[in-house]
């Protein structure tokens, strides 16, 4: 069972090239929209005694996200050979691995100390013109959390729709800031997102409109999937605000959800409370929490759920904190 964990996200990062090679470019798209939200839904209540999760060591994560690179640059070198239908659904299948694997792993290996690793996460995420998150997620988000005025944290009145451009437009403001402040004249924030640009420009010119489109809606999908999952993943908590200061972050403060599948095919970010009060610790290290809010499933079927605004506000409210 647990070399079945070990290879469930190697298995999925590989859907987008292997279903090209099978005529079935939607491969990837279909089990990560489809088949995977009805299985969490399925095991729903089976969690909790669910199988422990393996330990990926440090090299795993760094391999699976080199090859998501790698697949992604291929696949683009192959677009212009391709049908426009095929051409939309290998980028809706490679925007799922590239939101759901590379750019968890991106945060992953974005929080070790190495320049190795950070130096990766910088690049996949440059790739879809994110480059900035990290700057902004290490050193804005995982301080001002469940604070009002966090670009990633959702308020309990905020929709999902409400919450994406106030998110994307807060990280990209909150990094070059933070930029300023620890770089001089020196932006990181710039400096990726112009990385960004060169090389998409240089793509459209060379490749020509079909591997564009195809970054493009691999782009999007991605940028859409990791907004959804931050709204999900603090939507409504708040941490009180005194004449003392700021309470301190806690596992009260954070959405967890108890899905062993979202737990294999996203390296523990499900066990988001621990994450939070221990942001140092690897993937393997994170434990479940007793004290943090649960989701009722995985983060696959909780993305369909906040897609449904009044669904998602029927379901979620009553299971908020007192």
């Amino acid at each position: 069972m647990r070399s079945g964990l070990i290879a469930s996200p190697i298995v999925f990062s590989v859907l987008p090239i292997v279903g090209l090679w099978l005529e079935i470019p939607l491969a990837a798209f279909v089990v990560g929209a489809v088949l995977v939200p009805i299985l969490e839904w399925l095991t729903t209540g089976a969690e909790r005694r669910g199988p422990s999760m393996p330990a990926w060591g440090p090299l795993l994560p760094r391999l699976i996200l080199v090859w998501v690179v790698v697949q992604l640059l291929m696949l683009m070198r192959v677009a212009s050979d391709l049908s426009w239908p095929t051409v939309l659904m290998l980028g809706l299948s490679m925007g799922y691995v590239s939101g759901g694997i590379g750019i968890t792993l991106s945060h992953e290996l974005g929080h070790r100390w190495n320049k190795f690793d950070q130096t990766i996460s910088r690049m996949f995420l440059a790739t879809l013109g994110y480059g900035h998150y990290i700057i902004e997620h290490n050193r804005g988000h995982h301080r001002t959390a469940a604070i009002e005025g966090d670009a990633a944290s959702a308020r309990r009145d905020e929709t999902l729709w409400e919450f994406l451009p106030r998110y994307y437009r807060g990280v990209f403001v909150g990094a070059v800031h933070l930029s300023r402040q620890t770089s001089g004249w020196w932006n990181e924030a710039y400096f990726w997102t112009a990385a960004s640009l060169v090389s998409i420009c240089t793509v459209a010119a060379i490749g020509g409109a079909k591997p564009f489109i195809f970054w493009l809606v691999t782009t999007f999908v991605a940028l859409f999937l990791v907004g959804a999952v931050e709204y999900i993943e603090h939507w409504g908590l708040r941490r009180r605000v005194t004449e003392q200061g700021v309470e301190r972050i806690g596992p009260q403060h954070s959405w967890d959800s108890p899905s062993w599948i979202s737990e294999a095919l996203l390296f523990n970010l499900p066990r988001h409370a621990a994450h939070h009060t221990f942001p140092s610790l690897p993937c393997d290290a994170l434990k479940r929490s007793e004290q943090a809010p649960q989701m009722p499933t995985g983060y696959a079927g909780m993305i369909w759920l906040a897609m449904l605004p009044r669904a998602y506000l029927r379901v979620m409210t009553p299971r908020l904190p007192a």
